[in-house]
Parts: C-alpha cells; sequence; structure tokens
C-alpha cells in the first residue's frame, strides 16, 4: 500500500515542443485526427497533443502540489516515449503505417481519458464573474481533490500500459511481415501473427476495470513473508499444488498483495493474466468476459502465444457461446501447450463474483482443467468461503497466513502497519500518537488506511489533533463502523438528507452502477445529487 498522498520527487525530463504536434492546437479536433484514416500516426500524434494540453494546464495549479508533480513526471515520460514511436513510425512507407479500428481502440481510449481530465481542470480555472463593467473571465487557483489527481495518475498508467502493448504488437506484426516477405523458413512462418491474427485478438471482449484505481501495490518494505511464501510457491516447479489460495477477511490486503505478485510476476515475464473480481463493476463482478479477458492479456503479456490464441478464435468463432470450462479451455489451456515455461494466473476476489453459479461454475472449471497444463499456476484471493475451500483443497495450498495478514499478535502484521502508518503521518502526528494509531488498528490494515486518509485529508475543516481524539475514542467492539460515523460526520449536514437518499438508491439497485447511469437513476427518483459528489467521500 502507498501511504495518502506519496509522490516522487523526480525533476521532469525535458519536451520537445512543436516537432510532431502544434502546442497551441488542441482541444476538439483530436478525435477527428484519429478518425481520419488507417494511419497509426494519426491517432498518436492526437495523443500527444492531447498529454500536451493537460501538461499546459497544470502549470496554472499550484495546490496538491506533489501530486501535479507526479503527474507531469509520468506524463513527460509517456510523452517522450510516444515521441519515439512517432519518430520510428515516420520511417515507415505509408502503407506499413496502416492499422484497422481494434488497433486504434486503445490511443482513442487514452486521448479520451486525457480530453476528460483536460476539461475538469479547465473547468475549476476559469469561472465567470459579473461585475459593473461586463463579464470577466477570472483565473482562479484550482482546488482539486488529492484523491481524484492520484485516480487519474493511476488510471492513466494503466491506459498507456495498454497504449504501448498495442503499439509493440503493431511493430511485432510489422516486424514478421517484414520477415516473412524476404524469405522466412516455413517452419518460422507457422508463428507469425499476420494483421487477421492481431484483428482476431483484438476483437475479444475485455473488461473494463481498471485494477490499479482502486487497489494498490504494498508499500515498500511491508508484507515481505507474506509475498516470499507467495513467490516460493510460484518458482516450485516440483510442487503438486498448482493453485494458491489467499483467504482472509474484508480489508485484511488480499488486493493489495495479489497487485504486488502480479507487478512482480510481469516483471519477470511470467504473468499470462489477472482478473480482479468487484462488486463495484457490472463487468468485473461476473464471468462473462472473463476467459476473453485472460485470453487478451494472455496474447499482450506472452507475445509468443498471440497466434496460437488468434488461431482458436478463428478457428472457434463462435467459442465465447461456449460454456465456461470449453471457453477456458481452447482460449487459455490449448495456447499454453505451446510453451515450456511456467506461466502465473492471478485472480482476484473471487468471492466478489456476484452470482453463485457463476463462482461454482469457475472454481470447477480451474480445479477441473489446471492439470491439463503442467506449466499453469493459479493464484487466487478471496474471503473465507466454504464452497472454493471445499472445490480448491485437493489441488491447492490453503495460505495459513490469515494470522499474518490482520492478526494484532502477529509481528509481521504488526510491521507492516506500523510502517504505513509512520510513513503516512511522519508530517502530521508525533511519532507517540502515530504509534497509538497502530495499536488502535488492531491488525486492520482497512482501519489503519481509512483512518490515514482522514488525517491528511486537506479538504477537511478539522485539525489532524482533532481527528486523532476522535479515533482514539471510537468504541473498542465497533471500531470500524464508528470510524466510518466520523467520516460521514464531516459531511455537510445540509446534504445528509441528499446523501442517505443517494445510498438508499443504490442498496435498492443491488447492481454496480455506472457513473452516468446512477446520474440518470437520480434524476428519475428526484433526488438533487451527483454521483461524484458521493465517490469523493474519504471511505
Amino acid at each position: 500500500m502507498n501511504p495518502p498522498g506519496s509522490s516522487s520527487s523526480t525533476a521532469p525530463p525535458s519536451r520537445k515542443r512543436g516537432q510532431v504536434y502544434n502546442a497551441a492546437s488542441v482541444g476538439l479536433d483530436f478525435l477527428g485526427n484519429i478518425a481520419e484514416g488507417s494511419d497509426i500516426l494519426s491517432p498518436l500524434k492526437a495523443a500527444c497533443r492531447a498529454t500536451n494540453s493537460v501538461l499546459n494546464v497544470i502549470q496554472a495549479i499550484d495546490d496538491n502540489q506533489e501530486e501535479w508533480d507526479e503527474i507531469t513526471r509520468r506524463l513527460d515520460q509517456y510523452m517522450s516515449s510516444m515521441e519515439n514511436q512517432i519518430d520510428s513510425f515516420e520511417k515507415y512507407p505509408p502503407e506499413d503505417r496502416k492499422v484497422d479500428e481494434a488497433f486504434s481502440r486503445p490511443l482513442v481510449h487514452y486521448v479520451e481519458t486525457l480530453e476528460d481530465f483536460c476539461r475538469l481542470v479547465e473547468n475549476h480555472r476559469h469561472k465567470r464573474s459579473r461585475s459593473g463593467f461586463g463579464t470577466l473571465t477570472e483565473i482562479r487557483k484550482v482546488k482539486i481533490d488529492a484523491g481524484a489527481i492520484r485516480k487519474f495518475n493511476r488510471d492513466i498508467e494503466d491506459l498507456h500500459r495498454l497504449l504501448m502493448e498495442a503499439l509493440g504488437s503493431f511493430t511485432a506484426f510489422r516486424v514478421q511481415v517484414i520477415e516473412r516477405n524476404t524469405g522466412t523458413t516455413k517452419a518460422k512462418l507457422n508463428t507469425i501473427l499476420t494483421d487477421l491474427d492481431a484483428s482476431a485478438i483484438l476483437q475479444l471482449p475485455m473488461v473494463a476495470f481498471v485494477a490499479s484505481s482502486v487497489h494498490n501495490t504494498c508499500l515498500q518494505g511491508t508484507r515481505q513473508a507474506v509475498l516470499q511464501t507467495i513467490w516460493n510457491w510460484a518458482e516450485d516447479d516440483m510442487s503438486d499444488k498448482p493453485i494458491f489460495w489467499l483467504c482472509d477477511i474484508a480489508g485484511s490486503g488480499k488486493s493489495t498483495v495479489a497487485m504486488s505478485v502480479a507487478e512482480s510476476w510481469r516483471a519477470q515475464g511470467i504473468l499470462g493474466g489477472q482478473f480482479f473480481f468487484s462488486m463495484a463493476s457490472s463487468e468485473a463482478s461476473t464471468t462473462e468476459k472473463f476467459c476473453s479477458t485472460i485470453a487478451r492479456e494472455l496474447a499482450n503479456y506472452i507475445l509468443e502465444l498471440a497466434p496460437h490464441v488468434a488461431a482458436v478464435v478463428k478457428q472457434n468463432p463462435a467459442i465465447l457461446r461456449r460454456p465456461l470450462h470449453e471457453q477456458f479451455r481452447a482460449l487459455v489451456i490449448e495456447p499454453l501447450r505451446h510453451r515450456q515455461e511456467r506461466i502465473v494466473l492471478v485472480l482476484d476476489a473471487i468471492d466478489e463474483c456476484k452470482l453463485g453459479s457463476q463462482r461454482r461454475e469457475l472454481l470447477d472449471t480451474l480445479s477441473r482443467v489446471v492439470g491439463e497444463a503442467r506449466n499453469l499456476k493459479i493464484f487466487i484471493t478471496s474471503r473465507p468461503d466454504p464452497v472454493i475451500e471445499d472445490i480448491l483443497k485437493p489441488l491447492s495450498i490453503k495460505a495459513e497466513l490469515k494470522d499474518r495478514l490482520h492478526d494484532v499478535g502477529h509481528h509481521d502484521n504488526i510491521d507492516d502497519i506500523s510502517t504505513y502508518v509512520h510513513q503516512s503521518l511522519r508530517e502530521v502526528l508525533s511519532h507517540d500518537k502515530r504509534q497509538r494509531l497502530v495499536e488502535k488498528a488492531k491488525g486492520l490494515f482497512i482501519w489503519a488506511s481509512t483512518a490515514c486518509r482522514m488525517l491528511v485529508d486537506s479538504a477537511t475543516f478539522d485539525t489532524p489533533e482533532s481527528i486523532y481524539n476522535r479515533l482514539m475514542a471510537v468504541d473498542q467492539n465497533r471500531e470500524m463502523d464508528e470510524v466510518y460515523d466520523l467520516v460521514f460526520e464531516r459531511t455537510d449536514p445540509n446534504s445528509y438528507s441528499t446523501m442517505c437518499s443517494m445510498l438508499a438508491l443504490l442498496l435498492a439497485a443491488f447492481e454496480p452502477l455506472k457513473i452516468n447511469d446512477f446520474d440518470d437513476l437520480l434524476k428519475s427518483a428526484g433526488i438533487c445529487g451527483r454521483a461524484r459528489a458521493l465517490i469523493r467521500l474519504q471511505i
């Protein structure tokens, strides 16, 4: 986990100006340029202009400077990498720069996200004020919530990763075509990924839920014993347990551990795919796109398997209408037969697959097919569940780590929460008070992280001392409930009625809702509230 407001102080690299885009010409022409045709340069240059536009508006902002510096540093790096890609692609003959809509989609999504954020900042900057001399436009200091800034930072990181994967695939496909046209051997031709293969893979539907917008990796130096146990399992080729099941109560940090091991395995080149179930997403709370998402990620992470994934899709156009076990066997197990080295899949919060029938079907599928690919290992997290345990028990290591994740008496857990609290609140509270907060957390990371967010929230009128005193006074028997009570108490009293109506509507929906859909429901119900205002609650 990362402490609230953490950021890098690395100075941003220098940026090119005007070489591949016009810095003064940004705005509504981005997506129009993307739609110009099939040349890869059009959407890529539009992405550069959109990035530059965000960087320009950020320069006028003084608040939340650490978060803005981190975004500036990240966008500078991203724009530099895109400029290098443009320099490379401009050397291609026009016929070799052609792409279809499937290739352009990640760039379009990237540009749309940048444009939305740019408009958000601009709307805060430019305020209309009326005086006796007419209407003037006043540039004011911006107060954008630090959490919203960090969320954008995480979202753009994931989108840029998808964008660069698409560009990397485009480059690889072009190199393969050149090799084919210059006399590649017949044996090698069998593994060449053609444009048709690439299009087949990119048409597989993926869940849009971005895990890093909700979860972080472990704070450096924490969860070391847990992580090492998982890494040892993954590296043990002689183990007869192809599944590792990490189970524990809500708020113990399972998803943070999952993010950390996934990032480690990605860096090692053995991550085959990841799926983070979430009740907060209509797509990520079902298995409808599970197999297609894993197959897409398998083709992206392990490029040598991409032709084999594509072959399955081309040979079985209706594969996604087949039962889940047939989809998984065809889209994942069959391609894995063409690789000797191990592959690890990460499945987080499997208990948040909302339909019990789908959850059981997925577990049955995994337990049946995991032995068909000797190089496949699966890391799963969930809350304790007797159904999951009953199905996975013969094949899995059930992690006996629950004490380490949330037991107040376990030294690993005490040390981890202590590290998190002291790093998060070093400039906010004295050492003694920070240590008392560690003890008050009773081993629950979610308690510690919620308390830290409250204490560093710059939007509140309460002093850190006042918030600290109230946290220390909560009832020992209902500590989490009372912490959330404190969160709600900090809401404007005039908004209580609206907030309660909004929460009641969410409970009645029994379905995860998108922001726009929730806003539509609020209007239909006559509730004068906005979904984004509810999201901004520091919970």
